[in-house]
C-alpha cells in the first residue's frame, strides 16, 4: 500500500497527481497478484484528494473486473463509499462505466442511465448523447503505453532515445530505417485523424507532420515529424524561474537552447542571423517576438479550420536557432467526455485554458465544446507569454477543489475575475510600450474582449516592437487629438482659413498701398469689392473643402463609436484622409487665382483701366500669386500633418493596411518635396517681387520676409514630422 501524503491540502496539479498517481500505480500492482480491496488504497485525506483517488480507483477497477468476465454496478460502489454520491454522483464515474459496458459488448442504453441516476440526466445527456464514439474519461487508462522505451523498434522506427513523456504521449528520438533519417516520434493511443489534419497545416511556426502510422494490435498511433533539438518553452520557463526577471535577455532564451543541444549531443549553431537577432533583444522584446510568430501560427491554422486547444509551453517546440514551432494541436479532444474527467489539470493544460473552455470541458456546463473558437487560443498563448515574462502564471497556482465539476466551476470563475493584483503588479512596464495591455486584452475573460483574430493579436504584438507606429495607431490620449477626431471638418478648416486670411489680410493691405492708390479707385468702392469677392470666394472654397472632408468624418464617428465599417469603405476613408492636404492646397490656390483674375477685372469694369505703362494689372496678379501660394503651401503642411498624424490612424484603427495604402503613402511622400520647393521659392518669390516693382512701405517688405521665412521654417518643421510618421506608418503589420 502507498505511503500517506501530507495531510495539508496539496497547492498544484503535479503533487495531486504524485498523490493519484502513487494509489493508482499500486492498486494496478496489487490486481496483477488478484482481486485488491480498493479501499485499502484510499488516502485519508486530503478530501479532495482522496475524491478523485477514489473515483479513478473505481474506473480501474470497472475496467478490469470486465475484462475478467466480473460484473459489479455501480450502486455497489456507492453503497461501499456513500460519500462518492453527496451532492450527486460524479458524472465522468457514470460515463466511464457506460463506456466500458458498451466496449466489452453488452447492450446498454443511455434512458437507463438517466433513470438509475435522474440528478445527472441532463450532464448524462452531453456527454452520452454529444458522443459519436465511446472514449475513456479514465486518467489511468489514458496514460501512454509504458512498455514503450528507448531501444525498443516499433514499425519503421528504432527509438534512440526518450526527448519527452507527458501523461498522454511519449516522444522519442527515432531513426526512420526506410527513409534513413531522424525523426521526433510521438506515441500515443489511437485517438484519430489528427496526422492527417496537421499535415495541411504548412506555415514556418507549426510543426510539420510528415505521417502517422497505426499499430491496431497495440492500439497505439505513431505521429513522426522532424526532430528539433531545441527543446520547448517549458525548457526555457524553467531556465526564466531560475534566473532574476531584471537579468533575463534573448540570451536566456538561447541559453536554455543551448542546454537543450548540450544534452541531446547536438552541435550549437555558431554564424546564425537569427541567434545573433535573438541575442540583441531584450527579455520583453524577445517574448513579444515569440508572442507574434505564435499567433501567426495559430491564425494559419483557424483559417483552416483547426483550433489547437491545448497551448502551453510545453507544446512550443524551439529550433536551434530558437525559432519557435507549434506541436501537439489537441484536435482529438472535442468532446465533453475528456472534460468528464481530470486528464486536463495533470495534463497541465488548465493553467492556459480560457474560461469558456473549461465551461465547454465541464459536464455540469451546458456550453456546447463546438462552440469554442479561435479566441480561446488567444488567451491560451497571452497565459504563456506572461508566464514567460514575469516566471509566474498570471491566475497563480491551480488548486483542486471538491468534486471535478467543482474545480472546473472555481477555475472558470477564477479566470473571469482577471489577473489578482500580484500578478498585475509582477508586469512591469519596459522597452515595449503596450505589451501588458495587448496581454491583459488577450486574457479578457468574454471573449469579445479579445482580439477577434489570432491575426489581429500577432499584428498587435509587433506593434509593441514599433513603437514609433504604435504610438500612432494607439496613442495615448490627448485633448488635442480627442478634438481633431471629433471635429474634423472644424479643425482643418482652421488649417486652411488661418494661413488664408493672413495672406488676405496682408494682401489687402499690400494692393491698397501699392497698386489700388495709383489706379486710383475710390476707397468705399475697394471695400465694396473686397468684400464682394472675399463673400464668394471664401465660402465657396470651405463649401468645396467641406464636402470632401465630410466622408472622412462619417468614418471617424464610426470608427469612434466602435461601429461596423465594411473594410472597403473603411479603405475608401483612409485614402481621402491621405489626399486632403492636397486637395485643401488646390482649392486656396483655385480661389486665389480666381479672385487674382476677378479683382482686377471688376474694378476695370467699374473705373476703367490703370494709366498705360504703370503695370498695375501685372503687379495685382502677381501678389496674388506669391499670396496665395503662400495660402495654399502651409495649410498643406498643417492638414497633411493631422491626417498623418491622426485621422488616417484612427481610420486603420485594428485592421491592416492594403496595397493601395503603401502606394498612397508613397504618394505623400513624394508630394512633401514638391511643396518644400514651393515652401522654399516662397520668399524668392517675394523679394523678386519687391524688386522688380519696389514698394514704398517698408513695414511691408520686413512682414513679407519675415512671414515667408517663417513659413518655410514651419513648412520643414512639418515635413521633418510628417515623413517620420510615414515610415512609421508604412512599418504597420500587414497580413
Amino acid at each position: 500500500m502507498p505511503s500517506e501524503l501530507a495531510h495539508e491540502p496539496l497547492p498544484s496539479a503535479t503533487q495531486v497527481w504524485a498523490a493519484v498517481s502513487e494509489h493508482l500505480e499500486a492498486f494496478a500492482q496489487a490486481w496483477e497478484a488478484g482481486l485488491p480491496d480498493l479501499a485499502a488504497f484510499l488516502p485519508a485525506s486530503p478530501p479532495n484528494v482522496r475524491r478523485l483517488t477514489l473515483v479513478e480507483l473505481i474506473k480501474f477497477d470497472m475496467e478490469h473486473r470486465l475484462q475478467k468476465g466480473g460484473d459489479q454496478p455501480l450502486e455497489t460502489y456507492f453503497a461501499a463509499f456513500p460519500e462518492l454520491v453527496t451532492g450527486g454522483a460524479p458524472c465522468d464515474l457514470l460515463y466511464e462505466d457506460f463506456h466500458l459496458r458498451k466496449r466489452s459488448g453488452q447492450d446498454v442504453a443511455a434512458k437507463d442511465y438517466f433513470r438509475r441516476f435522474p440528478e445527472r440526466a441532463a450532464e448524462l445527456q452531453r456527454l452520452i448523447g454529444g458522443t459519436s464514439s465511446a472514449m475513456s474519461t479514465s486518467v489511468f487508462g489514458n496514460r501512454p503505453p509504458i512498455q514503450v522505451q528507448a531501444g525498443d523498434r516499433l514499425d519503421d522506427f528504432d527509438l534512440l532515445a526518450m526527448l519527452g513523456e507527458g501523461q498522454f504521449a511519449k516522444v522519442f528520438l527515432a531513426r526512420q530505417t526506410s527513409m534513413q533519417r531522424l525523426v521526433a516520434l510521438k506515441v500515443s493511443a489511437h485517438r484519430g485523424a489528427e496526422a492527417q489534419t496537421l499535415a495541411q497545416l504548412d506555415h514556418p511556426h507549426i510543426v510539420r507532420v510528415y505521417d502517422q502510422r497505426v499499430l491496431a494490435e497495440k492500439e497505439i498511433q505513431l505521429v513522426y515529424m522532424p526532430y528539433l533539438a531545441g527543446g520547448t518553452l517549458g525548457d526555457v520557463l524553467e531556465h526564466v524561474r531560475k534566473t532574476p526577471v531584471a537579468e533575463c535577455s534573448g540570451r536566456t532564451l538561447l541559453e536554455a537552447v543551448d542546454a537543450s543541444l548540450f544534452r541531446r549531443g547536438e552541435v550549437v549553431p555558431t554564424a546564425s542571423p537569427t541567434r545573433a537577432l535573438w541575442a540583441a533583444r531584450s527579455w520583453p522584446a524577445t517574448v513579444c517576438a515569440l508572442g507574434a510568430k505564435l499567433a501567426t501560427a495559430l491564425d494559419h491554422a483557424h483559417r483552416h479550420n483547426v483550433l489547437h486547444r491545448d497551448v502551453k509551453p510545453a507544446n512550443v517546440l524551439l529550433t536551434a536557432e530558437g525559432e519557435p514551432l507549434l506541436a501537439d494541436f489537441n484536435i482529438g479532444t472535442c468532446s465533453k467526455v475528456e472534460g468528464a474527467g481530470p486528464s486536463a489539470f495533470f495534463g497541465g493544460s488548465l493553467p492556459y485554458m480560457a474560461p469558456e473552455h473549461i465551461d465547454a470541458f465541464n459536464p455540469d456546463h451546458d456550453r456546447p465544446p463546438e462552440s469554442l473558437d479561435g479566441r480561446a487560443d488567444v488567451f491560451g498563448l497571452a497565459v504563456t507569454l506572461w508566464e514567460l515574462l514575469t516566471g509566474s502564471n498570471p491566475f497563480g497556482v491551480e488548486y483542486l477543489r471538491g468534486s471535478w465539476p467543482e474545480t472546473l466551476d472555481a477555475l472558470a470563475a477564477h479566470r473571469r475575475a482577471g489577473p489578482p493584483e500580484e500578478a498585475l503588479a509582477a508586469m512591469k512596464e519596459s522597452d515595449v510600450p503596450g505589451l501588458k495591455e495587448v496581454l491583459l486584452r488577450c486574457l479578457s475573460p468574454d471573449p469579445n474582449g479579445r482580439p477577434e483574430t489570432a491575426d489581429e493579436m500577432a499584428r498587435e504584438l509587433e506593434l509593441c516592437l514599433r513603437p514609433a507606429t504604435r504610438e500612432l495607431l494607439r496613442p495615448k490620449p490627448r485633448r488635442w487629438r480627442a478634438i481633431v477626431r471629433r471635429f474634423p471638418v472644424l479643425t482643418i478648416f482652421c488649417m486652411a482659413l488661418v494661413p488664408n486670411l493672413a495672406a488676405s489680410v496682408f494682401n489687402i493691405a499690400y494692393n491698397k498701398d501699392e497698386i489700388i492708390s495709383k489706379w486710383p479707385v475710390d476707397e468705399q468702392l475697394f471695400r465694396q469689392v473686397i468684400l464682394a469677392v472675399n463673400n464668394i470666394f471664401f465660402p465657396l472654397g470651405l463649401f468645396i473643402l467641406g464636402l470632401k472632408i465630410w466622408p472622412i468624418r462619417r468614418g471617424l464617428r464610426q470608427a469612434g463609436r466602435n461601429l461596423p465599417i465594411e473594410l472597403v469603405d473603411r479603405c475608401r476613408y483612409r485614402l481621402r484622409a491621405l489626399d486632403l492636404g492636397q486637395i485643401t492646397a488646390i482649392i486656396c490656390i483655385g480661389c486665389w487665382l480666381l479672385a487674382a483674375a476677378v479683382w482686377p477685372t471688376v474694378l476695370w469694369v467699374l473705373v476703367g483701366p490703370p494709366e498705360p505703362g504703370t503695370g498695375l494689372y501685372i503687379h495685382f496678379i502677381a501678389s496674388f500669386i506669391v499670396c496665395g501660394l503662400m495660402a495654399a503651401t502651409y495649410p498643406y503642411f498643417l492638414v497633411t500633418f493631422l491626417t498623418v498624424r491622426v485621422i488616417y490612424p484612427a481610420l486603420l484603427a485594428r485592421v491592416a493596411p492594403g496595397p493601395d495604402d503603401a502606394k498612397a503613402l508613397r504618394r505623400v511622400e513624394r508630394e512633401l518635396g514638391r511643396y518644400r520647393l514651393i515652401a522654399g521659392a516662397i520668399p524668392i518669390a517675394a523679394v523678386g517681387l519687391i524688386a522688380g516693382i519696389g514698394i514704398s512701405n517698408p513695414l511691408a517688405v520686413i512682414v513679407l520676409s519675415i512671414t515667408g521665412v517663417s513659413g518655410t521654417v514651419l513648412a520643414f518643421v512639418l515635413e521633418g514630422r510628417i515623413r517620420s510618421d510615414l515610415i512609421a506608418l508604412s512599418e504597420v503589420p500587414a497580413r
